[in-house]
C-alpha cells in the first residue's frame, strides 16, 4: 500500500511539474556606448541622469530617474514630461554633486561627452555610460533616436521604446501635414533662440529643430556653417539674409531682451517683420531628445495655426 501511494504521488509530481512557472532569469545586457561597452547583469531600474536630454527620454520611457541635474531650470526651459515627485538633486549638468549622487544609490549612470573627463569618478559610484546626442559634429534627431533606444536596452523596455517611436512617426507626420497647410507659402522657415540683443542663435541642418524639419520634409530657412550644438550666432544683423523666409523663435525669452530686440532698427526693416511672418513657440528644448523633438514639431504645428505675433 505505501508503495503503491509512493508511486501515485509520483506520476502526479511528473504530471503536474510541468505547470509549475520557473523563475525569470534575467540575461545580461551589453550596452555599446561612447567609451565602449558594459555589461549590465539585469536592467537597470535606478538611472542617474546629469542632463535634460537623457532626463526626458528616461521619463518618456516610463522610468522615474532617480537623480536629476539641475531640475528648477528644466522647468523653465524644457517644461515636459514632468519632473518625478521624488528624486535626488545633484546639483548642476556641468558639474554634478558626487556625494549626492553617491546618496542616490544609482545602478546606472548616464553622462554626456562633457563630463568624460570624470568618467572614473561616476564609475566609481555605479556603471557609468557616455552618450551624446550634440557637440559630435552628427545630426542631433538621429542621435537622440539612438540614445531613446539605447536607454531602452539598458533599462529593459525595448518593447515600450518601440511603441513611442512608432506613435512618434505618425505624429511627425500629421503635424509636418499641419505646419505644410497653415504656414505662409514659398517661406522657409528660420529658427531662432533670443538669448539676448546681441546673442541670438539661428539653427542650422544638424540642430535638433532643422533634422526635425527634415524629418517633417520642411524647408529649413539657414543652410549656413554652426558650432557644435547646431546653430550660428550673431547680433540682430544675423538674421538680415533671411529676411525673406518665415521667423519662429524659441521661448523662454525674457521681456527685456525681448523689449530690446523688437525695439532694434534693424530688426523693424526686416520684411518677415513688417509682413507678419514671426511666430512664437511655447517653452521647448532645442537640446533635448526624442521628447523635445516631437514637442517642438508640435508646438510649431500649434504656433503656425494659431497665426504670427501681433
Amino acid at each position: 500500500m505505501t508503495r503503491y501511494l509512493f508511486l501515485c504521488l509520483s506520476v502526479i509530481a511528473c504530471l503536474t511539474a510541468p505547470l509549475v512557472p520557473k523563475m525569470a532569469i534575467a540575461e545580461p545586457i551589453t550596452i555599446e556606448h561612447e567609451r565602449g561597452t558594459l555589461t549590465l547583469d539585469a536592467p537597470a531600474k535606478r538611472v542617474a541622469v546629469t542632463n535634460w536630454a537623457t532626463t526626458e527620454t528616461v521619463i518618456a520611457l516610463g522610468l522615474d530617474p532617480v537623480a536629476i541635474a539641475d531640475p528648477d531650470d528644466y522647468l523653465d526651459w524644457v517644461a515636459k514630461p514632468d519632473l518625478p515627485e521624488n528624486f535626488t538633486d545633484i546639483g548642476q549638468r556641468a558639474a554634478p554633486n558626487i556625494e549626492a549622487l553617491r546618496d542616490a544609490k544609482p545602478d546606472l549612470i548616464v553622462i554626456s561627452k562633457d563630463l568624460e573627463m570624470a568618467y572614473d569618478n561616476f564609475n566609481a559610484i555605479a556603471p557609468t555610460i557616455v552618450l551624446s546626442i550634440y557637440n559630435n559634429n552628427r545630426d542631433a534627431l538621429p542621435e537622440a533616436h539612438k540614445l531613446f533606444e539605447t536607454l531602452a536596452k539598458a533599462t529593459g523596455r525595448e518593447a515600450e521604446a518601440a511603441a513611442w517611436l512608432a506613435d512618434a512617426d505618425v505624429k511627425f507626420a500629421e503635424y509636418g501635414d499641419r505646419i505644410r497647410a497653415a504656414m505662409p507659402p514659398s517661406r522657409a522657415l528660420a529658427i531662432t533662440q533670443f538669448v539676448s540683443e546681441s546673442h541670438i542663435g539661428l539653427y542650422g541642418k544638424s540642430s535638433l529643430p532643422g533634422t526635425v524639419l527634415a524629418k517633417m520634409d520642411l524647408p529649413l530657412a539657414y543652410q549656413g556653417p554652426v558650432n557644435n550644438w547646431g546653430f550660428a550666432k550673431g547680433g540682430v544683423e544675423i538674421l538680415g539674409p533671411r529676411a525673406q523666409d518665415t521667423l519662429v523663435y524659441l521661448n523662454p525669452v525674457p521681456d527685456v531682451i525681448r523689449e530690446k530686440v523688437w525695439a532694434s532698427p534693424v530688426w523693424k526693416i526686416l520684411d518677415f517683420v513688417r509682413n507678419d511672418r514671426v511666430y512664437e513657440l511655447p517653452v521647448v528644448w532645442a537640446y533635448g531628445g526624442m521628447p523635445s523633438a516631437l514637442r517642438f514639431a508640435r508646438l510649431l504645428a500649434e504656433s503656425m495655426e494659431s497665426g504670427p505675433v501681433k
